[in-house]
């Protein structure tokens, strides 16, 4: 019961962070009076500050907030990641326990976390202290600390946000508690009134805020008007839907004829006030330099770009217990591959536990010249153990066909011995995520001096093998079996078995559903690698970045959106290729050298890089940005750029695909960051995507699309692997979380009786 007590007591806990603003001072004597005074107040927001942590603190926000879309999925790497990733009652159900999502919904309505992160109704507590006692100020006092009022209630807003996201309809609670109360009566409000107090809030706060502060991490007018700007879209995405099927009809937040309107205006606040800090439309010139990874340089946390962040600092003074966790969710785990590549700070603590679906690989059509795929994933890993113990040895038949076809001009043969073929400081793993009808050949993959790890590859001619033989000593290739080395795709297929994801470490089949420890291997990101977690030192610590929260690009994304909703495809298509000016290459930045040499799409030419630039050091001459312009064919049925999109089978008219394509662009750009699945969810479009694009999340009823069909190869039997049909349980109900059983249980009417099983029943979220 002390989890939910928190609901309605008071809580102040005061948090700190590496900005002097969040450094709170000691206090003596601390009791009600303390918060009734300008200084008391001051720490009140302080404190209140935290709720902006609890994405990325320990567990909670993480599971709830950046799993469970159709591009970031749970991985199969653990019995508890298996249910929440199925959508299995003992994942989702109301009664479900230990780290599986309904104990997440419990910190978020408001237990401690592993971190700071509260939750909401704490926060709400707060907040509600502050308005009360600030009402209570002397005038003069009142408009010295109007800035503190609207940080209070973007801070409410953003709490209420959240729940409503994962819940719908909550409790709605604007004033404070002296003591407990005699009874637990708290009846759910519905969202529509809930979007009405918050919008109001944050119209409020807009007022209240600053446009500029000199203390980073504080909220201002930009961060407040940003969130309205959302807000005001997501009511009018819902705004047909009061009869809808439930799941949609729970999203309906109210209808009013001018939101789009609305958000129209605070976007464009946002964007005009931000819009000079760049010749990219105030966003950072380089998508990379966002995720900048340096020993003791933090300048990341800085870029003007970020409008909005959640504070965390090196020392881990003032992070809590597990502080900054998203630094590890999404790593996979490189440590168990012979790659002389352990556990160390330069590459993450490996969670192994969530990461990209397929889509939320393939999304990047343009890899060659969209520059987000290489600066958002971390596609290839170097050596850093200096024995080089454990590394993968040479063979027979890799040996051969390295000296044969691969070994450089000049270099001495490699012997077969059981001496580390990866070399300290050299290229350690290499992901390749190429398409069915490139497949690679599987003795070039496994006789590279790395280890690659290949979505589709294919075996040799007829399953004959690839090498002639006297006894046991290989003489030479069978005619026609080594393909050429500087074109190792292999169009024709006839005969060869084609195989998805097979590790050139030792052949094993992984990902999927096929072992808890194969199913670590994938492709993480580098958004979130951080040099300095654990103070520098601790490779398992939390980290020391900050977390953005909104970023400028995410602001043009809402207003080409809501353009596009009003009809303005050309105002639309202008604030997309703001994006996309900056994603593309520029000239004088470098390719990275798997693109340039291993990526098939450029080997064949599918994929266009100029000839210049594909020579060592890859220095681009000429900008990329005419090769991925959006020209609005994108989402017109039939053409060759919609086909790319992969929309789902319901997205039957071009207003649906481009809205469709909007969030295909959203998470391009915004991947891992945290809100791609809310930002589906309230669009009303979750289901869909999950259910076409997921495997391992959509029911066995559904097979992907017609253009990107879940993968099915030769190899995979029975129900295990790339069988080409959903592997989980997915519902429409799934779209929102369950109320927790035991939150239920202490329920009571206006009299302190528990509440009966009917009225339980009636709270609780449908399909729970």
């Amino acid at each position: 019961m002390k989890k939910y007590i928190a609901i309605i007591a008071l809580i102040i806990f005061s948090a700190a962070c590496k900005k002097d603003f969040l450094t709170e001072k000691p206090v003596t004597t601390l009791n009600q009076d303390y918060y009734k005074t300008a200084d008391g107040l001051e720490s009140l927001v302080k404190g209140s500050y935290q709720i902006l942590r609890f994405k990325a603190d320990y567990n909670q926000g993480q599971y709830l907030f950046g799993t469970c879309s159709d591009v970031e999925v749970f991985d199969w790497s653990l019995a508890d990641r298996i249910s929440m990733g199925t959508y299995a009652v003992d994942g989702w159900g109301p009664n479900a326990t230990g780290t599986r999502m309904t104990p997440n919904v419990v910190t978020l309505i408001g237990s401690v976390g592993g971190g700071v992160s509260e939750g909401v109704y704490p926060e709400v507590s707060r907040v509600n202290i502050f308005l009360e006692n600030y009402a209570n100020l002397d005038a003069a006092t009142q408009t010295k600390m109007a800035g503190r009022k609207g940080e209070m209630l973007f801070l409410r807003t953003y709490a209420y946000y959240l729940l409503t996201n994962v819940l719908g309809d909550a409790p709605l609670i604007l004033h404070s508690f002296k003591g407990l109360p005699s009874n637990f009566d708290f009846p759910k409000t519905s969202i529509e009134t809930i979007y009405k107090q918050i919008i109001g809030d944050l119209r409020q706060a807009v007022t209240l805020l600053p446009t500029t502060t000199s203390e980073l991490g504080r909220i201002t007018r930009p961060a407040a008007a940003h969130l309205l700007a959302k807000l005001y879209l997501h009511r009018a995405q819902a705004a047909g839907w009061a009869n809808a099927e439930t799941h949609l009809k729970m999203l309906y937040k109210g209808n009013v004829s001018t939101d789009l309107d609305s958000a129209n205006y605070y976007s464009t606040m946002v964007i005009d006030q931000l819009k000079g800090n760049s010749a990219y439309g105030g966003l950072e010139p380089d998508f990379g330099s966002l995720w900048n990874n340096a020993i003791n340089d933090y300048s990341r946390d800085s870029k003007k770009e970020i409008i909005l962040s959640a504070q965390y600092e090196p020392t881990q003074a003032f992070d809590g217990r597990y502080g900054n966790t998203l630094v590890h969710l999404y790593n996979s785990n490189h440590t168990t591959l012979r790659a002389c590549t352990p556990r160390t700070l330069d590459y993450g603590r490996p969670y192994a536990t969530a990461g990209p679906s397929d889509w939320g690989i393939d999304m990047y059509e343009d890899r060659a010249n969209d520059s987000r795929y290489y600066k958002t994933y971390l596609t290839d890993y170097i050596a850093t153990d200096k024995t080089e113990a454990g590394g993968k040895p040479w063979d027979a038949a890799t040996a051969y066909y390295y000296n044969n076809k691969l070994k450089p001009a000049g270099a001495a043969n490699v012997v077969v011995s059981t001496a580390s073929k990866i070399k300290y400081q050299q290229r350690s793993i290499v992901y390749i995520e190429n398409s069915k009808d490139q497949p690679l050949d599987s003795l070039w993959v496994v006789s590279q001096p790395f280890i690659m790890m290949v979505r589709w590859m294919v075996g040799s001619p007829n399953n004959a093998g690839y090498f002639t033989k006297s006894g046991s000593t290989i003489t030479g290739f069978k005619p026609g079996a080594a393909v050429d080395p500087a074109n190792p795709v292999v169009t024709n297929t006839t005969g060869r078995k084609l195989m998805y994801r097979v590790s050139g470490d030792k052949g094993e089949a992984f990902g999927l559903d096929r072992g808890l420890a194969v199913a670590q291997w994938y492709m993480g990101p580098r958004k979130w690698l951080d040099l300095n977690r654990g103070k520098g030192t601790d490779p398992n610590g939390n980290g020391a970045i900050d977390i953005p929260l909104f970023r400028l690009a995410e602001t043009y994304l809402i207003r080409a959106e809501v353009l596009g909703r009003q009809g303005n495809f050309t105002a639309a298509i202008a604030d997309l290729n703001v994006i996309r000016k900056r994603a593309a290459y520029h000239a004088g930045e470098k390719r990275n050298e798997v693109l340039c040499t291993l990526e098939p799409a450029v080997i064949t030419g599918r994929l266009s890089i100029p000839a210049a630039e594909k020579v060592a050091p890859y220095t681009v001459t000429t900008d990329a940005y005419s090769k991925i312009m959006i020209d609005g064919t994108e989402w017109q049925a039939g053409t060759a750029k919609a086909k790319m999109e992969n929309y789902p089978p319901t997205a039957s008219s071009d207003l649906n695909r481009f809205i469709h394509f909007i969030y295909n662009e959203r998470a391009r750009e915004l991947i891992f960051e945290e809100t791609t699945w809310e930002d589906l969810h309230n669009a009303g479009l979750l289901y869909d995507r999950v259910y076409y694009r997921d495997m391992l999340g959509a029911p066995s009823s559904s097979t992907g699309t017609t253009d990107f069909p879940f993968p099915k190869d030769d190899i995979s039997t029975g129900s295990v692997g790339a069988r080409g049909i959903g592997k989980g349980l997915f519902q429409k109900f799934n779209t929102f979380k369950a109320w927790p059983q035991s939150f239920l249980e202490l329920l009571t009417d206006k009299n302190g009786k528990p509440i009966t099983a009917d009225v339980k029943a009636a709270y609780q979220n449908p399909g729970y």
